[in-house]
């Protein structure tokens, strides 16, 4: 009997401690999925985020049929940014059968079939702008694929969804004549896109160049029916850097100048190749400053572009070293 009773003793100790195991990890397997929202809504900051039906995603309707959100992910990545099987179960619950996913990400893709194959890549690299030509490409394939079913949508996303996410999308409204001009439709993509209950940093189309483009589509689309504007060859005579004071050694003699024409290095200009320059802003030592343009939309052979208008001088916290009237003129000729 006295070892019937230890036994039956063991048995239940056992189960107790099964219970106590399943519970520990099931306490576990919360704090970890909590700590990975908290996770992902610390790195998307104020994005808008979708939070309604059992979903927490780093995605906003910026109209009804069109969605802005950050790259879905796998693997490490999925624990601070989408993860791609909750993107598709969101899709699949909301848009069977009628979306459409744009990847605009140069640096990475995915395997399609998460979204039933039904995915476009446009490569731009980070920080920059599109083609003229693959804004053409795009607005057309989306025209086709919007035409289709009215119930058909897009999910348009690069890393964080916001600068080249933010600028396809506005090329897209300004398309579809939802906004007359670029300036428009860039003030309301950051509106949809920024959530001021938590903060009021603004979560648009923040880099000039990238804005730039944008008003570049908005003229082939009213001036040149949707078709690229005739192309113009200029030779770059010179290259003026105003109220340098301050930057580097002040005087230019430690800048360097690179053009690089469709991803390619085309031209560089080095004045000394040094190291912890002084009189830079914290982060943007190897390029103070950069612009994208394209010569078809130069007029009368000269480019002035002000602070506000080059990326990088155009945030305000870099003012203490780039002053009010700092800017670039470019000076062009005939080839």
């Amino acid at each position: 009997m006295t070892l019937i009773w230890c036994v039956c003793r063991v048995v239940t100790f056992l189960r107790s401690l099964r219970i106590l195991i399943l519970v520990r990890i099931f306490r576990l397997a919360s704090q970890k999925k909590e700590i990975e929202k908290v996770t992902r809504r610390m790195v998307s900051e104020n994005k808008r985020r979708y939070q309604k039906d059992g979903f927490d995603l780093d995605l906003t309707y910026v109209t009804e049929r069109v969605i802005a959100m950050s790259f879905p992910s796998s693997g490490k990545q999925a624990l601070y940014r989408n993860p791609i099987r909750e993107v598709a179960r969101f899709l699949d619950t909301k848009h069977l059968d009628h979306y459409k996913v744009f990847n605009l990400c140069s640096e990475k893709g995915y395997d399609p079939k998460f979204f039933h194959y039904r995915v476009e890549r446009i490569m731009i690299d980070d920080h920059n702008v599109p083609s003229l030509e693959d804004m053409l490409r795009y607005t057309a394939c989306v025209r086709e694929w919007m035409a289709v079913d009215s119930r058909n949508v897009i999910a348009i996303h690069c890393k964080g969804g916001k600068g080249r996410t933010g600028t396809m999308v506005c090329t897209w409204l300004i398309d579809s004549d939802q906004f007359e001009n670029a300036q428009e439709s860039l003030d309301y993509f950051g509106e949809r896109r920024t959530d001021k209950s938590m903060s009021s940093k603004f979560q648009g189309v923040e880099t000039p160049s990238q804005s730039r483009y944008v008003s570049y589509y908005e003229i082939m689309k009213n001036q040149y029916n949707r078709q690229l504007p005739p192309q113009k060859c200029l030779k770059i005579k010179s290259i003026q850097i105003h109220s340098i004071a301050g930057v580097g050694k002040g005087n230019g003699s430690d800048l360097k100048v690179k053009i690089i024409v469709k991803r390619e290095l085309v031209f560089q200009c080095v004045c000394a190749n040094l190291q912890n320059c002084a009189g830079l802003p914290k982060g943007y030592e190897d390029c103070p400053f950069y612009f994208w343009f394209n010569t078809s939309f130069v007029e009368n052979n000269r480019m002035y572009l002000s602070r506000e208008e080059l990326d990088n001088p155009h945030k305000s916290k870099t003012w203490d070293i780039y002053k009010e009237d700092f800017g670039v003129t470019l000076s062009f000729t005939d080839p």
